[in-house]
C-alpha cells in the first residue's frame, strides 16, 4: 500500500469497519457510511469520516466526499431487489474516476452438486437473494467498472459459530448433501487489499476457503473445540427457519478461485474452517 490514498467505504459492518481499519492502521484515510453512526465501536479513529446513509437516507453533496478518495468499495447489500447505493447516488458512482469495489456473495452461482464454482462459471442464482445480489454486481461493472468480490460465508472474531457452541445455541441443521465454503474476515480483508494494489477492470474474485465443508461438520468441530457434545442433527424442514435462513441450505456448491493466489499472490491466513477456528479459541482461551 502506498502513501496519499483516501478510500469511502459504503457500508462500514462487519466486512467494511474490518477493512476500513487494516487500511487505517497502512495510513489510509478512511471515509465510511452506516446505518446508525452512533452505534461504531468506541475504537473508531477520531480522523475517520462517518456519514449516515440507508436505504431511505440519501447522502447530501456525496460528490464533495467522494471527490478527495482514490477508491471506493461497497459492502452493502442488495435489499428489495436493488442496490441502495446505486439506487439514490448511481450519478455519483459513474463519475467517480479510481478504483471501485463491490462486495457481493457466492449466491450468485447455481446449484452444483458435483465439481467446483470458480470465476469462469456462469452465475445463475437459485434464490432471490442471490438474484439481488448479480443485478447489483451487473449494475456497479456497468457504472463504474467495479471489481467484484464474491464472498462465501464469512466467519471471525464476534461472528462464529464457537461462540454459539458455548452459549448453548448451536444447531446442526441436517440437509443431505448440502455443502459449502467459509472465508475468515482477516482473508477477505486482505484479499480486498491486494486486488486494490494489482487492480482489473470488472475482474472477478471469489473469496472462499479450501475446505467445503456440511454445516454440521463444524458445529461438531467447534463443539470438540470447547469440549462439549454437539447439538443433536435437526431436519431442515423441521428447523422452523425463516425464508431467508432456509436460503442458505437450498444450494451445494464447492468453491474455489483462481485469481487468489495465481494472480494475486495471496495466500491465505486460514485456508479451512480448522484453523479459523483454531485461532479464534485460542485467543478466547487466553
Amino acid at each position: 500500500m502506498t502513501d496519499d490514498k483516501h478510500i469511502f467505504i459504503f457500508g462500514l459492518g462487519y466486512v467494511g469497519l474490518h477493512l476500513a481499519t487494516r487500511l487505517s492502521q497502512h495510513g489510509w484515510q478512511i471515509t465510511g457510511t452506516t446505518r446508525q453512526p452512533d452505534r461504531l465501536p468506541a475504537q473508531v479513529p477520531e480522523s475517520w469520516t462517518i456519514l449516515g446513509f440507508s436505504d431511505s437516507q440519501a447522502i447530501d453533496r456525496l460528490g464533495d466526499y467522494l471527490a478527495p478518495a482514490t477508491h471506493l468499495i461497497s459492502t452493502i447489500s442488495a435489499l428489495a431487489g436493488r442496490d441502495p447505493v446505486l439506487a439514490q447516488h448511481g450519478e455519483e458512482i459513474a463519475d467517480f474516476t479510481g478504483w471501485t469495489g463491490y462486495v457481493s456473495a457466492t449466491s450468485v452461482y447455481p446449484d452444483q452438486p458435483e465439481g467446483w464454482v470458480d470465476e469462469d462459471t456462469p452465475p445463475d442464482p437459485v434464490t432471490a437473494r442471490g438474484k439481488a445480489r448479480l443485478n447489483a454486481e451487473q449494475g456497479w461493472q456497468q457504472a463504474a467498472c467495479a471489481e467484484v468480490f464474491r464472498l462465501a460465508g464469512i466467519y471471525g472474531p464476534g461472528r462464529n459459530v464457537l461462540a454459539d457452541v458455548i452459549a448453548g445455541t448451536a444447531r446442526i441443521i441436517d440437509k443431505p448433501g448440502q455443502i459449502f465454503n467459509r472465508i475468515h474476515q482477516s482473508d477477505i480483508s486482505q484479499i480486498i487489499m491486494a486486488a486494490m494494489d494489482q487492480p482489473r477492470a470488472n475482474r472477478i474474485i471469489n473469496l472462499a476457503d479450501q475446505m467445503p465443508s456440511a454445516q454440521g461438520d463444524v458445529v461438531r468441530y467447534a463443539a470438540q473445540l470447547a469440549g462439549v457434545s454437539p447439538p443433536e442433527p435437526v431436519p431442515l424442514d423441521k428447523a422452523g427457519l425463516s425464508e431467508m435462513g432456509r436460503s442458505f441450505y437450498t444450494s451445494t456448491r464447492r468453491i474455489r478461485s483462481k485469481v487468489i493466489e495465481r494472480e494475486l499472490g495471496v495466500t491465505l491466513a486460514y485456508p479451512d474452517y480448522r484453523a479459523g477456528l483454531d485461532a479464534l479459541w485460542a485467543e478466547l482461551s487466553r
